[in-house]
């Protein structure tokens, strides 16, 4: 589940590189190949010290995906990293993790092979900035669905003036925003700052914090050992 929408959350992210926020600390300037090399080192070690062949098998199709994705096209990156995560089955926090609400790493997503919404949306962003599509162009957005129910989804800018294409776990299907007018989109956010529904952005600042975020990088962190 999501908290309240407030227009003051401001980001407090860890200061580290667009690469290095997701899974670990490499220098911007490396190659495909070695920005695969740490990412799958971290995923490998993972599963093969504590889990089962099946999950295994799924962190083995994760790895396909990024390692024989890199030269495609950002569109072609974008169909195929949304549609690898909504195969995982939506579940609740509560039923998920016992808890209220609980913002999960893509490496435990893909452990569970479940999770909520935001899950879906951070574990596919994560993804295709390990991927090399610039977090300029991705957000991750809060929303309101048509019955007033919170929901998130990923946003995708095929360039920084164009309407954004949508990646949701409910509706599968790659749409632009202008063509889910069962959305209302509240606020949205990635490694840059946030953006309120009026698209005015605010600066990075330590006055307030999107908590759950900041949980969760702290876990990737402590992921990477």
């Amino acid at each position: 589940m999501i908290k309240k929408y407030s227009k003051y959350f401001v980001l407090n992210l860890v200061k580290l590189s667009v690469i290095s926020a997701p899974f670990c600390y490499i220098n911007a300037h490396a190659d495909h190949h070695d920005k695969f090399d740490f990412l799958m080192a971290e995923a490998n070690h993972q599963i093969n010290s504590n889990h089962d062949e099946v999950t295994n098998q799924r962190f083995t199709a994760w790895e396909n995906l990024i390692y024989h994705s890199l030269d495609k096209t950002e569109r072609e990156k974008i169909i195929l990293v949304n549609d690898f995560f909504n195969r995982m089955t939506w579940v609740s926090d509560k039923e998920l993790w016992n808890k209220k609400d609980y913002w999960a790493t893509p490496i435990e997503s893909l452990i569970r092979n479940a999770g909520d919404c935001e899950d879906f949306s951070i574990a596919k962003y994560f993804t295709l900035l390990a991927l090399d599509v610039p977090f300029e162009r991705l957000r991750i957005n809060y929303v309101k669905m048509a019955d007033q129910q919170s929901h998130m989804v990923l946003s995708y800018y095929p360039s920084l003036e164009s309407g954004p294409l949508i990646l949701d776990n409910f509706n599968k299907k790659l749409l632009k925003k202008s063509d889910r007018s069962d959305l209302t989109f509240m606020f949205s956010f990635n490694s840059e700052g946030i953006w309120l529904s009026d698209n005015k952005m605010l600066e990075i600042s330590d006055d307030n914090s999107l908590n759950n975020w900041i949980d969760m990088m702290q876990r990737i962190e402590k992921e990477q050992g």
